[in-house]
């Protein structure tokens, strides 16, 4: 008997389904919506943390579990349950925010619920902003403090550290490889790393997304644009990156399709269909 393959779109966000001003087209909604009838579901693969991607959530009608922190958390978007969780470990975080701290560079992280921040820049400010359009009960949990490295909270999943001197950028990162025995360095944007746990990526996400959720890897579509999202592009049946994606992960991907603000996702979404 013929037999319908279960497929799967796993998604990074910014830059990929998301548009460079934030939204979501209705051509990606209504693509997705369509093949989720024909056995293509969907889901995301983000730096982000649950409270942050709720919208997101509810706009694509997600309901396979999340990939968030970079594969740091996979949790449930309809009952919150947490299927694989990795922190970094409390020791470390400390030295990795001293050094960031002494570097003069800004830096914030995450727990499972919350945002971090010396002050109300960046990603932080972005955030505060963003509470100001949402429902009290989906509002981000931002903890700020101006001595972010001693007065630090537990259980951290990911540390960002953002500079806009490039030459700067290199050496923080390049003290962070001490540490390399616990943790993982990866960047989503050129002023940026991100810190996460030994042996957390996306792609080591995606591969327990698969087992977990029993799906074939070949049956799989990743798709996305920048370097934390290159572990995920090696691991998937279909590798897909962004028209506006870096170099090298163009050199990965199977499909290259339009960028992000001309309907990329829907593309490489009706190239995988075919396949």
């Amino acid at each position: 008997m013929f037999e319908i393959k279960k497929k799967i779109v796993i998604s990074d966000m910014d830059g990929t389904l998301l548009r460079s001003d934030k939204t979501i087209s209705q051509k990606t909604i209504e693509t997705v919506n369509e093949f989720r009838k024909n056995n293509i579901d969907f889901t995301i693969a983000t730096g982000r943390i649950y409270p942050v991607v709720l919208e997101t959530v509810k706009t694509m009608n997600i309901k396979k579990p999340l990939i968030l922190c970079n594969g740091a958390l996979l949790q449930d978007p309809i009952t919150e349950e947490v299927y694989f969780s990795k922190l970094l470990e409390d020791d470390i975080v400390h030295k990795i925010l001293k050094t960031a701290d002494e570097s003069g560079c800004y830096f914030y992280y995450y727990t499972k619920d919350s945002i971090c921040a010396k002050d109300l820049k960046y990603t932080a400010k972005y955030y505060y902003e963003m509470n100001k359009t949402i429902k009290q009960e989906k509002k981000i949990n931002i903890y700020l403090s101006p001595n972010l490295v001693n007065e630090r909270k537990s259980n951290i999943y990911k540390v960002v550290v953002l500079e806009e001197n490039v030459e700067k950028l290199k050496q923080v990162k390049q003290e962070m490889k001490k540490y390399d025995a616990y943790i993982d360095i990866v960047s989503s944007y050129w002023n940026n790393i991100e810190i996460v746990a030994k042996g957390v990526s996306k792609g080591a996400g995606v591969k327990f997304f698969a087992e977990k959720f029993d799906y074939e890897i070949e049956n799989i579509m990743c798709i996305g644009d920048e370097e934390n999202d290159e572990s995920m592009l090696k691991v998937a049946g279909f590798p897909v990156a962004m028209g506006n994606a870096s170099e090298n992960m163009k050199k990965i991907a199977k499909y290259i399709t339009s960028s992000n603000d001309n309907e990329g996702m829907s593309e490489a979404i009706l190239k995988f269909a075919e396949l």
